[in-house]
C-alpha cells in the first residue's frame, strides 16, 4: 500500500491529510503512535553487492555481502528506502521505539497530559518523521510585534531521521513556530539539542531534559530564567564536581588529595557539560542539564528495583549541587 493512502477504517486520527510520499494525523493520545508503527518501522536489512566473472565466454552474475553497511527497509510496505546504505557505526534510532519512549517519559512527568494535541508527520516512505505535542493546559504569556501580550501553548517537537538527512532534534518551550536550524518564533524556548547520528546517541536523555525544560516552565519559570542569564565556565563547572559529584570518600582520598577525584566521572560530566552547551551556552542552566543526564543516565536493566533508589539517590545529589554554595554565588552574580 503507497504511504500517502490510509483506510479511513484504519485512521486512528481525528483528521488525516496525505500528499505525495507524505502523511500526517493528528490526535489526543501521547501513548498513540500507531502511525509510526504501521507505517513508519525502518530497520536494518543486509545488503549485497552483485559482482560478474566469466567462465568460457560466458558471464555469470554473483551476490557478495556487504559486511560493514546495511539497506534500510520499510517493513509495511517491504521496499528498500531509496537512501545511501548506512555504516555500522550509524545510530539507527526507529522513530516508533523513539516516540513510544517518549510517551512513557512524558506519562511519568508532571505535566498536564489531560488536554493535549498531537500532530504525527511521515515524510517519504518513513526516511524522516516529526512529531509535535502541543499542552493545551500550560501556556506562557509573549509580547507581540505590537506589543500586546498574547498567550503562546507550550510545545515539544522531535524531528528524526534514518537517512542522515535530519539530526536527531529535540525542542521544548512556549512558541508558534519553529525551524530545523533551532530558530523559535512568537516566544521561546525551555530546552533543545542536536545529536547526529553517530556514535552514542541517547534519546531518552534527551527526551528526559525537554520534559523536565516543560516541567520548569511550568512550576519554577522564574528559577530557569535565571540559571539562563547566569554564566558558568567550563572551570567552575568542574570545581563544583570536584567539591560534589566527583569526590571521593575514600581513606586513601582522605590522605593524598591527588587521590581525592573520581576523574573519569568527572571526565564524562564535561563532555555532557559540552553537548549542552553548544545549544546553551555557558550557563548554569546548561550545567543543570548535565547533571540531569548524569541523574538519568542509569543501565536499561532494573535490577530488581536498584535503578529507582538509584535515581532518586542521584536527583538527591543533584538537588543538593544547585543548593550548594557553590551555585548560590553564582547564582547571586546573575541576579
Amino acid at each position: 500500500m503507497p504511504l500517502d493512502i490510509i483506510p479511513l477504517e484504519e485512521q486512528a486520527a481525528s483528521r488525516s491529510k496525505a500528499k505525495g510520499g507524505d502523511m500526517w494525523v493528528t490526535h489526543k493520545r501521547i501513548d498513540d503512535v500507531s502511525l509510526y508503527e504501521k507505517f513508519g518501522q525502518v530497520r536494518r536489512v543486509p545488503l549485497e553487492a552483485q559482482t560478474t566473472y566469466t567462465h568460457q565466454g560466458v558471464e555469470f552474475v554473483e551476490p557478495v555481502k556487504v559486511s560493514d553497511y546495511s539497506a534500510l527497509q520499510n517493513k509495511h510496505t517491504g521496499g528498500v528506502l531509496n537512501v545511501r546504505p548506512v555504516g555500522k557505526t550509524y545510530a539507527l534510532v526507529p522513530h516508533d521505539l523513539l516516540f513510544k519512549a517518549q510517551a512513557e517519559q512524558l506519562a511519568g512527568s508532571d505535566l498536564p497530559m489531560d488536554n493535549v494535541e498531537v500532530c504525527d508527520r511521515i515524510y517519504e516512505e518513513g526516511a524522516r518523521v516529526h512529531r509535535t505535542i502541543y499542552f493545551h493546559d500550560l501556556q506562557d504569556m509573549t509580547t507581540t510585534r505590537d506589543g500586546k501580550q498574547d498567550a503562546v501553548r507550550c510545545r515539544m517537537d522531535i524531528f528524526n531521521s534514518v537517512d542522515m538527512s535530519w539530526a536527531l532534534q529535540i525542542f521544548s518551550g512556549a512558541y508558534r513556530d519553529l525551524c530545523r536550524n533551532t530558530l523559535v518564533f512568537g516566544g521561546e524556548k525551555a530546552y533543545h539539542q542536536r545529536k547526529v547520528h553517530k556514535g552514542a546517541v541517547s534519546p531518552e536523555a534527551m527526551i528526559g531534559k525537554a520534559t523536565m525544560g516543560l516541567e520548569m516552565w511550568q512550576n519554577q519559570k522564574e528559577q530557569m530564567r535565571l540559571w539562563r542569564s547566569s554564566p558558568l565556565t567550563e572551570k567552575q563547572f568542574s570545581d563544583i564536581l570536584k567539591e560534589t559529584l566527583c569526590k571521593k570518600n575514600t581513606a586513601a582520598a582522605r590522605t593524598d588529595e591527588r587521590l581525592a577525584i573520581n576523574e573519569s566521572r568527572l571526565n564524562w560530566m564535561l563532555e555532557r557539560f559540552k553537548e549542552e552547551k553548544q545549544e546553551l551556552g555557558l550557563t548554569l542552566w546548561a550545567g543543570y542539564n548535565a547533571l540531569t543526564h548524569w541523574a538519568t543516565h542509569l543501565p536499561d536493566a532494573n535490577n530488581n528495583g536498584r535503578n529507582e533508589r538509584k535515581r532518586y539517590q542521584r536527583n538527591e545529589q543533584v538537588r543538593q549541587i544547585v543548593d550548594g554554595p557553590s551555585w548560590r554565588y553564582l547564582e547571586g552574580l546573575a541576579a
